[in-house]
């Protein structure tokens, strides 16, 4: 016997016609009609209802509609898929949230001034060009901060006559970088930009500097080297092909 068939049994032995029934689970009486002869089967979760109503174990109901079982079976399997993507995409979304929320704080703090109108944002996403120095050897610097990190990029004077050829040129470069005045560009991450007073504290893993504010456009670090921006954006991808070309 159909689970069709059995519902309808199972209707008259409780004495109650299709309207009824369709008012005690919230159906329509057509839904009632189409069950009973086999067009539509119920939803799981409805069947349930149907079993507790007649006091019947789901699986009578079921027992011998093979393809019954097989489709309530698959709907089982497609619920399951759906709830295992319905928790996936709501940790994604929380994860996506609190990311936003993080960046929204960042974003915040870093354009929160002082009192002497200094904010982290004066420096992060920005380029600045070596304006002053009082090192000899140091001939360009540039710093480059972008949101995450900073690059820090030095050209010094050569030390020894110039090179004649590839050999005398990888000399030249060894003895340079033997007294730490090897050109090239270092990059710190983990940054970090807090403001004090009037000075700019710059830290990231294997640096810190700290830099007091000149003008609104110039900064001089606790050597004396003076800088002055040149973009309202970070220059780290022009900064390694700069070194790029060098070696």
């Amino acid at each position: 016997m159909d689970i069709g068939k059995k519902l309808k049994e199972k209707r008259e032995e409780r004495n109650l016609t299709q309207k009824e029934l369709s008012e005690i689970l919230h159906v329509s009486r057509q839904t009632i009609s189409s069950w009973e002869v086999g067009r539509t089967y119920p939803d799981l979760d409805v069947l349930v209802a149907i079993s507790e109503l007649y006091d019947t174990p789901l699986d009578d109901l079921l027992k011998e509609d093979s393809q019954m079982v097989k489709d309530i079976t698959e709907k089982v399997k497609k619920s399951e898929r759906r709830r295992a993507i319905n928790i996936v995409l709501s940790g994604l979304l929380v994860v996506i949230l609190a990311l936003s929320l993080m960046g929204l704080w960042e974003n915040y703090q870093n354009n929160q001034e002082n009192t002497y109108g200094l904010k982290p944002s004066d420096l992060i996403e920005s380029t600045w060009e070596m304006n002053f120095t009082s090192a000899e050897k140091l001939s360009q610097s540039k710093l480059s901060f972008d949101s995450n990190s900073v690059m820090i990029w030095n050209q010094y004077t050569r030390l020894i006559k110039p090179y004649v050829d590839a050999q005398e040129l990888e000399e030249l470069k060894t003895e340079q970088a033997k007294v730490g005045l090897a050109d090239g560009a270092i990059e710190y991450d983990d940054l970090t930009v807090e403001v004090q007073d009037e000075m700019y504290i710059v830290s990231a893993h294997g640096y810190r500097q700290n830099f007091e504010r000149v003008t609104e456009t110039m900064i001089r670090d606790s050597n004396g080297t003076e800088y002055h921006k040149i973009l309202d954006m970070p220059s780290h991808e022009t900064l390694r092909k700069q070194m790029e070309g060098i070696n």
